[in-house]
């Protein structure tokens, strides 16, 4: 009996980013756990947690070999007091998550800050950036002029020349997933080879 060889090609470092209280720890929570808290107290430092994902090499659909990539993800506490660590945080980092709240123009207009942080402090300033729309769930029980406007957004994303923007529901684990996947994904695709995150 065999077993296929794992083999770890590609360690990324993904970071979550936005106000305090858009839901950035219930993504991340999501993601890495499966799991929903509805305590809402902000995130105190940081919280991080490593993913293995299998990997395909697109251009050979039946090696035998398993690939994976390791994606160290960071949830970061979007509070004042915590402004002076946020260029360690951004560090390094591969790909990054720019969250706002979906029904809280606030969250939304603080988003140049976390933009000039992550452009300033990652590997560098072509680094895959998605625009996230958090609490997609509340938006059925919310006057219009308190939801974040698709024109705005699609402003935004020109402007930023950032590569999506996705509504998510960590409550309802809606596109949670798909946000990650396609991240990570584009990630693979700056390393100039043909893998997929399957």
């Amino acid at each position: 009996m065999s077993y296929n060889q794992k083999d770890i090609l590609f360690s990324f470092k993904t970071v979550i980013c936005g106000s305090s209280s858009v839901g950035k720890t219930s993504l991340f929570n999501r993601y890495c756990f499966n799991s929903f808290n509805f305590d809402t107290s902000p995130t105190i430092g940081i919280n991080f947690h490593s993913v293995y994902l299998r990997i395909d090499l697109t251009n050979d659909p039946n090696t035998l070999k398993e690939n994976y990539v390791v994606n160290s993800i960071f949830d970061f506490g979007g509070q004042e007091r915590f402004a002076p660590l946020i260029p360690k945080f951004i560090e390094g980092a591969n790909g990054a998550l720019l969250v706002f709240d979906s029904v809280n123009y606030t969250s939304f207009n603080q988003l140049d800050f976390w933009y000039n942080k992550v452009i300033e402090n990652a590997v560098d300033r072509n680094i895959p950036i998605l625009l996230v729309g958090s609490k997609s769930d509340l938006i059925d029980k919310t006057s219009d002029s308190e939801i974040v406007n698709d024109d705005l957004i699609f402003k935004y994303l020109e402007k930023r020349k950032l590569v999506g923007f996705h509504r998510t529901s960590a409550l309802e684990n809606y596109n949670v997933l798909e946000v990650f996947k396609k991240l990570n994904n584009l990630m693979l695709k700056k390393q100039h080879i043909s893998y997929v995150v399957v």
